[in-house]
Order: structure tokens, then C-alpha cells, then sequence
């Protein structure tokens, strides 16, 4: 029996117990293969991990379950082995873009997932080449209080090469402190999202820009074209930013390495911790491991971007850098619509409260779960205070340590732990967190107002 034939078994062992707990040492056994080998096996042939592809199987047959509508969405979750609702609804929301009882009601349209068959040829080929650069800084969320993807892989990517820059100074520069989207309601009511860079394009480049350094900003396009130019930057020593991916839900990954002539690259971030976003086992230097990486969360909505930093540029002055990073300011403050179907700044914070306020839910997951992401702009905005110390702006440093107070404020009110579901069972009871989103936003009406007097 070949490998390509154990993979085939291990396809009908996973299909034949879907609705027992299945691991990777069970399918192991069950085809007499080591369990540590077998993962990167699996994921090189199918394009998916183990978990992926269970998951996905479990997820394909939850949809029919739910057409058919003989059992209540509870009953769903717990045969296809989810602990509890809400993770089911999340998986779920995460694959189908809609939640289950939305899939139930109106019977939604879908691509499902059917069991892989295997039928395998291979003819000639050349050896698979690996390269890497080592010990990047790690991209993940164990500091609680530095949060942004993007401005970590920045930090990760720049330090390898010798740019020796923090998160606080990097956020603050780059715009992100100061930062506010919310997706419109006519394109997505909870958009889990709203954090990532891509709905404010601008700072992209003014952030690279104001470090000394120029980057080319490539919207996905042909596999092969966006393979050589992830290759041709490792292969020069430089790390590699991509946008929307490519690990799912990703705001930003950075990518330090290939394997396979470029199908598999490795690389940080935070969510290559979380098994329902990426569970391929880890490469043998610490980084992701991403198998199938142009397809999936890279591919949804042509997203995907890869940022490749061509080399240094004339670094501006400290005066010029804060002249220039503080007309961004404005703009991202002031600026309604920067990027399609999102509000911005100032906007932003109304339509947040006005959602928790006004939006219709059937479980209290959809609204938690965007209480907490968005929460991650407002984390940020403690940076801006030293910023402007530093720049000698002290009043508006004044105006931000209250925004920070206020920011911190709305983690009291409504922890980051999905602790406080109950609170979202009556609106009232979200007042008081909008009233502080609502106080942010007139403190920076008065911040931006104070700029321009200036």
C-alpha cells in the first residue's frame, strides 16, 4: 500500500466517524501510519489539514441536517462534537458567511464540502526547494495590551532586517492609534473585521514611508505570479506581509519562509494558534505551516494582498514624519468613507453604538464577538499619548489620555471573555457602552478641531 493510498484510508476512516471524537493519533492508528509524519502527508496531498477537513465534513453535514429541519441547531452542534452553540456558530459563520439559524430559515445557497477521492498521477518534477529566514519576532496575542496584527508583522518584518522599532511607536506612526471602521449595514451588519487594515488602505504606505522604507502593494492575482514574488523576497532575506490571509481571518500575516517550491509557506500569526482558523502542524522552526495558502480567506472578495518591502527609501525628519502622520490623523478621524462599505472615524463610532442599539440578533455570539474585535481600535489609542508628548503636543496628548480612560472603560463594561453574553439579551443594558463610544467620539471631534487650529 502506497502513501497516497493511506491518505485515501484515512479520507474513509475520518468519513466513516464523523460523529465520534476523531484526533490525529486516532486516524494514526487506525491506518497503522506515525500520527507527526502523517499531518504534513495529509495537508501536502488534499490541500487541507486534518482538522480542516473534518471540520469542514462535520460543517457540510450540519447544512443538511439544518435543511431538513428535523433538529434544533443545539441538537446540530452537539452531534457534530462542538462543546457547546456558540462555537458551532462561529465555525459555521466562519465557512457559510451566514449563522445556522439564517442557513435554517432561508435555506441559503451554498458550495459544500464533499469527502476528497484521490486519484493521483505523477510524472517527472524537480526537487521541492525550502528557504526561510530565521527568528523573526513571533506575531501573536500574549500581550494582551498589543493587539494589532498589522503593526506586529510590520515590527516582526522590519526587525529582521535590522529596524530596530516597538509596536507602541510603530501604531502610533502608522495611524493605526487613531484608527475607526465599521462595516455599513447594507454590506455586512457584524463584520468581525472591522480592525483590519484594509478598510483604511492609506496608512499602508504612510507607514512604510515614515519608517524609510518603499513597498509595493500586489492585490492577489495568478497563483504562480504571487508564488515568485513571495519566493523572490525570502530568497533576498526579506519577509513578506499579506493582507486578508492567508491564514484565515487574518488581518496580517508575515511570511519568513516557502516550502514545496512555494505551496507551502511559513511564517506568524495569531490566529495559527486558534485549530478552527489553522490546525497543519507547525513547521520544524516554530513558524505556520500553510498548505492551499491562495485559496480560502486569501481568495474571499479578491481581498487578498501581498505587501513586499523593495528596500529603503530617504527616511523623513521627526518634524516632517509628525506633519505628515498628523494630516492622516485627519483624515482618518474626519473622512466618512475611506474604503468601500465601511464607515470611518468619527462615523464609525456612531454606527457602532447605533448597531448595538438598533441591530436585531438571534444570539447574543454575532454582537459579542464584534464588541470584541472592534475593541482592539480602541486598545490602541493609548499610544497616541507619548506620541504627541514626544512631539511636543502636549494638548493633545491631554485629549487622548482621557479617549485612552474612556477606552479602557469599555473593557470593564463588557469583558473580553464572553463572560457578559447576558448582557446583550436587553439593549438597555448596552447603553451605557455606547455612551462612552459616543463620548470617545466628541473627545476626538474636539482633538481633530484643536489639529486644525494648529
Amino acid at each position: 500500500m502506497t502513501w497516497v493510498d493511506k491518505v485515501q484510508e484515512a479520507i474513509e476512516y475520518i468519513e466513516v466517524n464523523l460523529l465520534n471524537e476523531i484526533t490525529i493519533e486516532s486516524v494514526g492508528k487506525a491506518i497503522n501510519y506515525a500520527p507527526s509524519s502523517f499531518q504534513n502527508l495529509f495537508s501536502a496531498i488534499t490541500g487541507y489539514s486534518i482538522g480542516e477537513y473534518i471540520r469542514f465534513r462535520r460543517l457540510a453535514c450540519a447544512t443538511d441536517d439544518l435543511s431538513e429541519g428535523n433538529l434544533s441547531i443545539t441538537d446540530i452542534a452537539f452531534k457534530y462534537r462542538y462543546e457547546n452553540i456558540e462555537s458551532f456558530s462561529r465555525a459555521f459563520k466562519r465557512l457559510y458567511n451566514c449563522s445556522p439559524s439564517n442557513f435554517k430559515k432561508d435555506n441559503t445557497d451554498y458550495l459544500k464540502f464533499n469527502p476528497i477521492v484521490i486519484n493521483f498521477v505523477l510524472r517527472g518534477g524537480f526537487s521541492m526547494a525550502k528557504n526561510y529566514i530565521p527568528n523573526l519576532l513571533k506575531v501573536d496575542w500574549s500581550d494582551t495590551q498589543r493587539q494589532n496584527e498589522f503593526v506586529n508583522s510590520v515590527v516582526s518584518a522590519l526587525n529582521a532586517l535590522g529596524e530596530k522599532v516597538d509596536y507602541d511607536y510603530v501604531c502610533a506612526l502608522s495611524g493605526s492609534a487613531f484608527r475607526t471602521s465599521f462595516s455599513m449595514p447594507s454590506i455586512s451588519k457584524w463584520n468581525h473585521g472591522n480592525y483590519h487594515v484594509i478598510h483604511a488602505p492609506i496608512i499602508i504606505e504612510h507607514t512604510f514611508k515614515m519608517l524609510g522604507y518603499k513597498v509595493s502593494h500586489h492585490i492577489r492575482s495568478d497563483y504562480e505570479i504571487d508564488k515568485r514574488l513571495i519566493m523572490d523576497s525570502i530568497d533576498k532575506g526579506v519577509p513578506v506581509i499579506t493582507l486578508e490571509g492567508i491564514i484565515n481571518c487574518s488581518d496580517a500575516c508575515v511570511v519568513s519562509g516557502y516550502d514545496n517550491d512555494g505551496d507551502v509557506l511559513l511564517g506568524y500569526n495569531p490566529f495559527m494558534y486558534v485549530s478552527e482558523d489553522h490546525d497543519e502542524a507547525n513547521d520544524d522552526t516554530g513558524y505556520f505551516r500553510k498548505s492551499n495558502w491562495h485559496n480560502g480567506f486569501f481568495e474571499e472578495g479578491s481581498k487578498g494582498r501581498i505587501l513586499i518591502i523593495e528596500g529603503k527609501c530617504k527616511k523623513p525628519s521627526k518634524e516632517k514624519a509628525f506633519t505628515e502622520t498628523l494630516n492622516l490623523i485627519k483624515h482618518l478621524i474626519t473622512d466618512e468613507n475611506i474604503a468601500p462599505g465601511q464607515y470611518n472615524g468619527l462615523a464609525a463610532h456612531k454606527a457602532f453604538a447605533n448597531a448595538l442599539l438598533t441591530y436585531t440578533w438571534e444570539d447574543n455570539f454575532e454582537p459579542y464577538l464584534n464588541v470584541m474585535c472592534n475593541y482592539k481600535q480602541y486598545l490602541d489609542r493609548q499610544y497616541a499619548i507619548k506620541f504627541f508628548n514626544d512631539n511636543g503636543r502636549e494638548d493633545l496628548a491631554q485629549y487622548y489620555e482621557k479617549i485612552a480612560a474612556l477606552s479602557n472603560r469599555l473593557a470593564q463594561q463588557i469583558p473580553q471573555d464572553f463572560s457578559a453574553s447576558d448582557l446583550f439579551n436587553d439593549k438597555e443594558n448596552l447603553k451605557p457602552y455606547c455612551d462612552v463610544l459616543l463620548q470617545i467620539c466628541d473627545l476626538e471631534k474636539q482633538a481633530v478641531e484643536l489639529m486644525n487650529k494648529n
